[in-house]
C-alpha cells in the first residue's frame, strides 16, 4: 500500500519531510507498532507549549484520565513544530510518541502522505467514557469527519475547529453589525466609507506573514471560481488553468484593494504583530484572520472592544462558502501504545472535558452540543449554513512545497503592490510550470 495518495505524490512528500519509505496505514498497523494489547502508559507529544490555554485543558484531562484508568501519560509540550520533530522517526523502530496533536495540514503531510499514520476509524467507533451509548462518531459533526478522512481511512480526530473571517469591533461599527456586507461591491462601498472617515486604509494586515497575505488572494479566487479551483490550478503541470479569464478577474479585486489604498499605511513594511495590535487598539477597522483572532489580540484590544465577524464576501459564484481547518489527534502507525492512545482520545471527546476548549480557550469544538464562545457566535452561524471546505483549498496540506515556494513569494509581491494582477497570474503560471517539471 501507499497510504492515501498516489505514488508520485507520496514520494514528493516523503522527500519533503525526510522520511524514507512509505507504508500503508492498514499494513503498518498490522505489521508493526501496537500489538493491540492493553497498556498502562503512553507518550504524548503536543503542539502546544506548557502554560498555553489548550495545554492547561489537556493537562487537566490527562490527570483525570490517569486517575480513572491507571494509564500514565508522559506529555511533552513540543510547540507548533511537533510534526516536523516527529517526522524523521516515523519509519524507524523507535517512534518516540504514541499520540500527537497538531494542525490538519501537518498531520496530513507528515502521516497521511507517507503512510505512517494509524487509521483512526476504530476510534470513531469507541464509546465515550462517561457518556453511555455515545460513540465518538455520534458527537462529531459528519462534515468534520469527512474532512479528516481519505480513501475510507480516518487520519485525524479533531477537537478544535478553525475558520477564517473578517473581524471588526461591533461596538465601533454598529451599522456593520446590523447589516454585514454580502457582495464584493457591498464590501468595497463599506471600505470607501470607512477610508473617508479615517483618512487611512481600514484594512489591517501584517504583510510580512505570507499566510495572512495569502488569505486575501485565495478567498477572492475561490469566491469567483468556486471551491476546488485554486487546488486544480496549483496542480496543473501545464499551467493552462491560470489562463482562465476568471482567474485574473478575481485577482484584480486584490489589486483594487492595494491600488485603492484600502490597507492601512505601513502594512507592507510591518513586523508582525504590529498592525494586528494596531487594529485591536482601534487603528484599523477590519482584519481577515482565523478564529484565533480574539484570543490572540485580546491583550491589545481597546476597552469595550466587541469581537464580531463576517465571512469573506460572495464573488461571481454568488455562493457563501466557509473555509475551515482542524486541530486534532493522530497516532503513528508504529506507536508502541496505540491502544492506550486511542483510549485517551475517546476520553477527551467527552462533552464535559471537550467543552473546556470552548469555555477556557475561546475556540469552537467539533461537537454541536457544546456552546460556542460568544466572541465566535458569528462564525458559528456561518458554519451552520454555508458549504465548508478546507482552508486554502487544501493546497497547504496536500502541496506544501508549491504553496510555500511558488505561490507565497509572488503573492507577497501582489499584496504589497510590486506586481499587477496580470503580472501575478503570468508569473504564477510560469513558476508553477517550472516547479512541476522538477517535482512532477
Amino acid at each position: 500500500m501507499n497510504g492515501f495518495l498516489p505514488r508520485r505524490q507520496v514520494l514528493r512528500t516523503v522527500a519533503a519531510v525526510t522520511v524514507a519509505g512509505a507504508l500503508g496505514l492498514g499494513a503498518a498497523a498490522c505489521g508493526g507498532g501496537s500489538t493491540g494489547e492493553a497498556s498502562n502508559e503512553l507518550v504524548y507529544w503536543s503542539m502546544w507549549k506548557a502554560g498555553e490555554p489548550q495545554a492547561k485543558v489537556l493537562e487537566s484531562a490527562i490527570a483525570s484520565f490517569t486517575k480513572e484508568t491507571g494509564v500514565k501519560v508522559k506529555v511533552e509540550w513540543k510547540g507548533r513544530d511537533v510534526s516536523k520533530q516527529l517526522a524523521p522517526t516515523l519509519n524507524t523502530r523507535n517512534v518516540p510518541a504514541d499520540l500527537v496533536d497538531s494542525a490538519d495540514r501537518f498531520v496530513k503531510s507528515t502521516f497521511v502522505a507517507t503512510g505512517q499514520g494509524l487509521d483512526l476509524s476504530p476510534v470513531y467507533d469507541m464509546e465515550i467514557p462517561g457518556e453511555t451509548g455515545k460513540k465518538v462518531s455520534d458527537v462529531i459533526d459528519p462534515k468534520y469527519r469527512e474532512y479528516a478522512t481519505s480513501e475510507g481511512k480516518a487520519w485525524l480526530v479533531p477537537y478544535e475547529v478553525l475558520a477564517e473571517q473578517i473581524w471588526y469591533d461591533g461596538n465601533a461599527l454598529k451599522d456593520v453589525a446590523a447589516a454585514p456586507p454580502k457582495t464584493w461591491d457591498d464590501f468595497v462601498s463599506l471600505l470607501d466609507s470607512r477610508k473617508s472617515a479615517r483618512g487611512d486604509g481600514p484594512l489591517a494586515l501584517d504583510a510580512d506573514i505570507a499566510d495572512y497575505s495569502a488569505f486575501w488572494t485565495y478567498h477572492a479566487i475561490l469566491r469567483d471560481l468556486g471551491p476546488g479551483a485554486f487546488g486544480a490550478a496549483a496542480t496543473d503541470a501545464t499551467g493552462a488553468k491560470f489562463d482562465d479569464p476568471a482567474f485574473v478577474t478575481a485577482v484584480r479585486k486584490i489589486e483594487q484593494l492595494v491600488k485603492g489604498g484600502y490597507f492601512v499605511k505601513g502594512y507592507d513594511g510591518s513586523k508582525f504583530p504590529a498592525v494586528q495590535q494596531k487594529w485591536a487598539g482601534g487603528g484599523a477597522d477590519f482584519l481577515l484572520l482565523g478564529t484565533f483572532a480574539p484570543s490572540e489580540t485580546k491583550p491589545s484590544a481597546k476597552e469595550g472592544f466587541a469581537y464580531r465577524s463576517f465571512p469573506f464576501p460572495e464573488g461571481a459564484k454568488g455562493e457563501q462558502t466557509q473555509e475551515i481547518s482542524l486541530i486534532g489527534f493522530a497516532i503513528p502507525a508504529k506507536a508502541r501504545n496505540a491502544e492506550a492512545a486511542k483510549r485517551f482520545v475517546a476520553y477527551f471527546m467527552n462533552k464535559e472535558r471537550l467543552s473546556k476548549i470552548a469555555s477556557e480557550t475561546d475556540n469552537i469544538t467539533p461537537r454541536a452540543d457544546i456552546e460556542v464562545p460568544a466572541v465566535l457566535a458569528d462564525v458559528k452561524k456561518t458554519l451552520d449554513t454555508a458549504r465548508t471546505h478546507p482552508a486554502l483549498d487544501g493546497v497547504k496540506m496536500d502541496h506544501t512545497d508549491w504553496y510555500t515556494k511558488v505561490f507565497q513569494p509572488v503573492n507577497t509581491e501582489l499584496i504589497t503592490g510590486k506586481v499587477s494582477a496580470a503580472d501575478f497570474v503570468a508569473k504564477l503560471k510560469s513558476t508553477s510550470v517550472d516547479f512541476w517539471k522538477l517535482n512532477g
